[in-house]
C-alpha cells in the first residue's frame, strides 16, 4: 500500500469514530417519539470518498489533469503538482476570464489545505496568493471583466470565493476592490446565505441540471469544510442535502435521467454522459465514476466536513427499482414580491437573472439600470450588444420585451412542475406543461431511458446552432408535454416570433427526435409509430405528420412539419409480454390528433388532451401542477416552505432553513 494510501483510510477510520465532534448535527430537539442521531458518513460513503480519491489522485500527479485534480494531490499531501495546471489557473483568473471562478473554488480549496501542511512551492503559493488579492469578486467592484457573475451556480461560486478569500486573508489589502479580507467576509456572507436560503425554499432554478449541479457543489462543499461563520456551515450542508435527495429521486441506472432546466447537447447525444456522475456516485453510490478530474468529485473526496445522512443512500437504493415522484421548483416573475423580490437593484436583478430573465417583462428596465451602473457593457454577454446602451432608461424596452414575449420571457427559468416514473426497466421524465410554445435556451423538456445509451426525446429547433442555448438539440421550441406514468402527450405549435421573411431566414419549421437505432436490439417502424427494444424494455414513439432518418445519422427521426404530436409509451415483458405483442397493440391502438388529441393507451386506457386544459386518462384529470416543492413516499412539503423533512425506515432529515438548523433523527426503539 502506498504511504498516502494508509493515511487516507486512517483518516476515513478516524471520521468514523469521531464523527460526532466533526459533523454533529445542529438540530432542535427531537419531537417525541423521536431520537437524536449523530451525522456520520456511511461505510459505503466513506469507502467511495477513498476510492475515488486514489483515482483522482494518482491521475493529477506532475504534467498531469487540471486544478480540480490538484485538490486531491494538497489533500493527500503527495508533495508534488501540476504546476502548469496551477499556473493556468491563476493566469485565466488574473485574466478574469469567464468560468474563472470555477477555477478559482478549486485553486482557494488548495490553499487551505496546503495550509494546514504546506506542500505547495513557496514560488507557486505566492502567485496563487496574487491572484487571490487582485480578483473581482462581484459586479459592484471597479475593473473590466469577461466573467458570468450572475447564473445561478455562478453566483454561490463568486459568494464562496470572496468568503473564503476575505477569511484566508483577513488584515490584507484586496487591490481591486481596496477592501480588506475582512471587509470582503462582511460582504459575500449576507449574499451567501441569501442564495442558500433561496434554494432551501424555491429548489433550483437550473432543475435536475447533470452540469449546474456539479458547480453548485464544489463551493457548498467549500464553505461546510471552511467557513467560519456557522450558519453558513450548515445551510451550505442543507443545500447539498437537497441536490443528494433530488438524485436519489431521478437518477436512473446511473445517469440523470430527467428533464433538465439547462444542459448541453455534448451531455445528451451519443450516450447520457452527465457532470453530475462523480458526485452521484460519491454521495450515493448511484452508478460509477468516470472521470479522474471532476469538479464536484474532488471536493467531495477531500472533504472531511460533510457527509451526507445515510438515510439518504439508503433511499437512492429504496427508489432504484420504482418511483412516482413530483417536483416544483422556481417561481414566476409575478410571484416575486411574495418572496421579497423586486425588479431593480443589483441584487434583485441578479436574481432573475440567475433564471436567465435579462430581458423578461418588469425585468428589462432594471437590466439595462444595472448593466449602464456597474459598466458591463464591454463584459461578459453585454458586451455583444453595446449598440443598446442609448436605450437605458427608455419605456421602449418594456414594449419590445411584451411584443416578443414568446423569446423574452420564454427564456426566463420560472415556475417548473417536473414529473418522473421509474420502473425496473424504464424511467419517464418531463417538465409538466412548462411554457409551451415559448422559445428556451438548454432546456431538456423530457426523456425517456431504458438505459445511458438506448434513450429518446424530442426537440423543436431554436435556430441556432451552437451549445450554448437554442441548438438543435437542447432549448428552441418548447412543447406542451403531458405524462403520467408511462404515457406522454408532446405536442408542437408554432406561432411566427418575427415578420415572415425573418422567421423563413432564421427559425426552423420542424421538429424531430433523439431515437439512436444502434443502441437499441430492435428497431420497427409500423405507421406512425417508431418502436425500440432494449432487453426486456421497450418504448414507442408515435408522430403524427410522416417522419424520416435523417441520412446524415443514425439517431435523428425528422418530422417535417411547424405543428406536430409525438406520443411516447413504454412497456417490457413482464406487463407486455413480448416484443412483437407490444407492438401490435401499440400498432393497433387507436390515435387521433384533430382538435382534442386522443390515444386509446394499451396500458393506461383512453387519453384525451388538448394545447390547453386538463390531460384526462379514462375519465379522470391527471395532476399537472403546480406541484409541491416535493410529493414522493419520502417527503411531502408544499412549495415555499422553509423546512424540508425526509423520512424513510424509521429514521427522518429535517433541514429546517429559518432557523439554520440541521437535524437527524430516529424513532425510539430503532
Amino acid at each position: 500500500m502506498k504511504y498516502y494510501d494508509l493515511r487516507v483510510y486512517l483518516c476515513v477510520v478516524f471520521i468514523l469514530l469521531c464523527a460526532s465532534g466533526c459533523r454533529e448535527d445542529g438540530g432542535s430537539p427531537p419531537d417525541p417519539g423521536w431520537q437524536a442521531i449523530k451525522i456520520q458518513p456511511s461505510t459505503g460513503y466513506a469507502a467511495r470518498q477513498v476510492e475515488y480519491l486514489e483515482m483522482c489522485n494518482d491521475n493529477n500527479g506532475p504534467g498531469q489533469g487540471g486544478i480540480h485534480g490538484q485538490v486531491c494531490r494538497a489533500y493527500t499531501e503527495a508533495g508534488t503538482f501540476n504546476e502548469e495546471a496551477i499556473r493556468r489557473t491563476v493566469e485565466k483568473i488574473n485574466r478574469r476570464e469567464d468560468t474563472a471562478d470555477f477555477d478559482f473554488n478549486s485553486m482557494i480549496r488548495v490553499l487551505y489545505l496546503d495550509r494546514r501542511q504546506p506542500t505547495l512551492p513557496d514560488g507557486l503559493r505566492d502567485e496563487m496568493r496574487r491572484a487571490v488579492l487582485d480578483f473581482k469578486y462581484w459586479p459592484d467592484e471597479p475593473g473590466p471583466d469577461t466573467m458570468c457573475f450572475w447564473s445561478e451556480n455562478h453566483q454561490i461560486l463568486f459568494h464562496a470565493a470572496e468568503l473564503l478569500a476575505g477569511q484566508l486573508y483577513p488584515e490584507e489589502l484586496f487591490t481591486n476592490s481596496g477592501m480588506s479580507g475582512r471587509e470582503h467576509v462582511e460582504h459575500a456572507l449576507p449574499r451567501a446565505e441569501r442564495w442558500l436560503d433561496l434554494r432551501g425554499r424555491l429548489g433550483f432554478s437550473e432543475w435536475h441540471s447533470n452540469v449546474y449541479f456539479n458547480e453548485d457543489i464544489p463551493p457548498l462543499v467549500n464553505m461546510v469544510d471552511f467557513a467560519e461563520d456557522e450558519t453558513v456551515r450548515t445551510k451550505s450542508a442543507m443545500v447539498l442535502d437537497v441536490i443528494a435527495f433530488d438524485m436519489a429521486c431521478n437518477y436512473y441506472r446511473g445517469c440523470f435521467a430527467t428533464t433538465h432546466g439547462r444542459t448541453y447537447q455534448r451531455n445528451l447525444g451519443r450516450g447520457i454522459r452527465d457532470s453530475t456522475r462523480e458526485s452521484a456516485y460519491i454521495l450515493l453510490g448511484l452508478g460509477a465514476a468516470e472521470s479522474t478530474n471532476n469538479f464536484s468529485g474532488a471536493f467531495l473526496a477531500t472533504s472531511e466536513g460533510y457527509a451526507p445522512p445515510p438515510l439518504l443512500e439508503e433511499i437512492a437504493a429504496h427508489a432504484s427499482g420504482r418511483i412516482e415522484h413530483r417536483q416544483r421548483d422556481s417561481i414566476d416573475l409575478e410571484e416575486g414580491p411574495t418572496y421579497g423580490l423586486g425588479t431593480t437593484g443589483l441584487e434583485d436583478i441578479m436574481f432573475w437573472w440567475g433564471l436567465e430573465g435579462y430581458a423578461a417583462p418588469k425585468v428589462i428596465s432594471g437590466s439595462f439600470d444595472v448593466v449602464e451602473q456597474y459598466g458591463m457593457w464591454g463584459g461578459f454577454f453585454w458586451g455583444g450588444f453595446p449598440f443598446l446602451r442609448v436605450f437605458v432608461g427608455s419605456p421602449l424596452l418594456e414594449t419590445f420585451s411584451k411584443t416578443f414575449e414568446d423569446m423574452t420571457r420564454g427564456v426566463l427559468l420560472e415556475k417548473v412542475s417536473t414529473y418522473t416514473y421509474r420502473t425496473p426497466h424504464y424511467q419517464l421524465s418531463g417538465a409538466q406543461d412548462f411554457k409551451p410554445g415559448m422559445w428556451a435556451a438548454q432546456v431538456h423538456v423530457w426523456q425517456a431511458t431504458l438505459d445511458r445509451h438506448a434513450y429518446v426525446f424530442t426537440t423543436y429547433p431554436g435556430g441556432f446552432v451552437d451549445d450554448y442555448m437554442a441548438g438543435p438539440w437542447t432549448g428552441g421550441f418548447l412543447p406542451r408535454a403531458t405524462l403520467f406514468r408511462n404515457v406522454g402527450v408532446i405536442q408542437y405549435r408554432r406561432v411566427e416570433q418575427l415578420p415572415r421573411f425573418v422567421d423563413d431566414l432564421l427559425l426552423t419549421d420542424f421538429s424531430h427526435a433523439f431515437f439512436p437505432r444502434n443502441a437499441f436490439d430492435e428497431v420497427v417502424r409500423t405507421g406512425g409509430w417508431t418502436l425500440g427494444r432494449k432487453g426486456d424494455a421497450y418504448v414507442a414513439l408515435f408522430s403524427s405528420a410522416p417522419t424520416f432518418w435523417a441520412p446524415e445519422n443514425d439517431y435523428e427521426l425528422v418530422a417535417d412539419s411547424r405543428e406536430n404530436v409525438w406520443i411516447v409509451e413504454l412497456g417490457d415483458r413482464e406487463a407486455n409480454g413480448s416484443f412483437e405483442l407490444f407492438v401490435a397493440k401499440v400498432e393497433s391502438a387507436a390515435v387521433s390528433t384533430v382538435g382534442t388529441i386522443t390515444y386509446q393507451s394499451p396500458s393506461q386506457g383512453r387519453i384525451e388532451v388538448g394545447w390547453n386544459g386538463p390531460m384526462v386518462i379514462e375519465g379522470e384529470d391527471v395532476d399537472l401542477g403546480p406541484y409541491d416543492r416535493w410529493t414522493n413516499p419520502y417527503c411531502t412539503q408544499p412549495f415555499g416552505e422553509t423546512r424540508t423533512t425526509i423520512t424513510h425506515d424509521g429514521r427522518r432529515l429535517d433541514l429546517d432553513f429559518r432557523n439554520g438548523q440541521r437535524a437527524y433523527l430516529g424513532m425510539d426503539g430503532l
